[in-house]
């Protein structure tokens, strides 16, 4: 992690207006209102940022139902609205823009219109509030808005990547245009893998190479490692609370689609039942494989082994993380090259201090060291995944080691240290 490039600017003071440097987050998706269930990673990178003396400013698709503008937790969002009437903006939020341009035309229809819109409403922003850097979260459409600005406004632009948003790249036509322009007008591009960080200079061309070798780090997302530390509660106390009667809990946490693997986990538990029947699979979270999902434990007889928890409060999430034996991250590479840079889940898992297992693809093993903070397992295996489950039940000595190490290489991804990165990326970038 942080690794890199980033190369000295002339100056790496601090443009300054008043204590706080103005920076703009270009998000696309982004919480609603206070209660939102979407994910919350950049808000709450925005909340430290925020905390941290830089004055944060967030740029994101409006919804049906939300503020144009309004301040949540010390950070001033705005909203843009990019398709009318409101009621039919359906590209942003739900289950995210690319299954959502997948599985609804009008979805597709609406792109060209998000990418306008934004760039506009970016434009008016730097422009009104005097913005100093411009953060572009993901690298289509937000990267492409932030390089113009850079180019046109001359502000400084710095790009983070994640993972659906290269693979969308990638899908483009012109997409070689795209990526170097957006590589040039780049001060720095943060990638949160280092499987991004390799996808994204295989779609750069050999002329920019270099320049974006020297542009990137590596530096993933946070989670509150204090949160987990904090939960008092005892596991018997919070099995009760849930109903969970069972011995062992094995814990999957996150979005129902098709990249998380899920199916693999669910064909796995046959095998883990024959040695251990009291056994419980808990699977958190919501998305469009429920219903098949449901179908397929129907199918293998596993509905009083396995409960679909759905989408789960930030409380229940500590609850159940803290009540689970082991965690399990089934990650695949889609058919159509869509994976993810690197699951949040795995970084609660060890600020918890649990046993991980996780699908060796993507930017997991920039996490995980196998048999030392977690166990990787091959990607699309119920097998591996059935006997590492059942080589951690059979062996109390290893899952505590796990966990213990797990703890300790957790410190790297507390949302403090990742704030402070990100800090010093924005000095080094001016």
């Amino acid at each position: 992690m942080y690794e890199a490039g980033c190369r000295s600017r002339d100056s790496t003071f601090w443009k300054i207006r008043g204590d706080f440097i103005k920076t703009l987050i270009l998000a696309s998706t982004f919480p609603r209102w206070e209660e939102d269930t979407i994910p919350r990673f950049i808000y709450d990178l925005s909340k430290n940022l925020s905390d941290n003396k830089v004055d944060i400013f967030v740029l994101a698709p409006h919804h049906a139902g939300a503020e144009i503008s309004e301040e949540m937790a010390g950070v001033k969002v705005y909203r843009f609205p990019y398709f009318y009437p409101k009621a039919l903006q359906c590209l942003a939020y739900g289950n995210g823009i690319v299954p959502n341009i997948k599985n609804n035309r009008l979805a597709k229809f609406q792109i060209p219109f998000l990418c306008f819109f934004e760039l506009i409403y970016t434009m008016k922003i730097v422009r009104r509030e005097h913005i100093d850097i411009v953060n572009s979260q993901w690298f289509v459409p937000q990267s492409l808005a932030g390089a113009i600005c850079k180019k046109l406004l001359r502000t400084t632009h710095v790009s983070t990547i994640h993972a659906a948003d290269i693979f969308c790249l990638e899908r483009l036509p012109f997409k070689r245009i795209f990526g170097d322009f957006i590589v040039k007008n780049s001060d720095t591009i943060i990638v949160v893998s280092s499987y991004i960080r390799d996808v994204l200079l295989g779609l750069t061309s050999k002329e920019l190479r270099e320049e974006a070798k020297q542009k990137i780090i590596v530096i993933p997302m946070g989670v509150y490692t204090n949160m987990y530390k904090n939960n008092d509660a005892s596991k018997s106390d919070l099995k009760r609370k849930y109903d969970i009667t069972s011995e062992y809990v094995l814990l999957f946490l996150g979005r129902l689609a098709e990249k998380k693997g899920i199916p693999y986990l669910i064909n796995a538990l046959p095998k883990i039942l024959d040695k251990y029947e009291n056994i419980s699979l808990l699977i958190c979270g919501d998305g469009l494989l429920k219903a098949d999902l449901e179908t397929l434990v129907k199918d293998l007889g596993l509905e009083s082994n396995v409960r679909f928890a759905g989408f789960v409060t930030d409380d229940e999430k500590y609850d159940y993380i803290k009540l689970s034996d082991i965690i399990i991250i089934p990650s695949i590479v889609t058919e159509s090259g869509d994976t993810e840079g690197l699951p949040v889940v795995i970084l609660e898992g060890l600020a918890a201090g649990k046993p991980v297992i996780a699908s060796n693809v993507s930017g997991i093993k920039d996490v995980i060291k196998n048999s030392w903070n977690g166990i990787l397992v091959e990607q699309k295996s119920s097998e591996q995944i059935a006997t590492q489950v059942l080589r951690l039940l059979n062996d109390e000595e290893l899952r505590i080691y796990l966990g213990e190490n797990a703890l300790i290489s957790s410190a790297n991804y507390d949302w403090k240290t990742i704030s402070d990165m990100y800090i010093d990326i924005f000095k080094r970038s001016m």
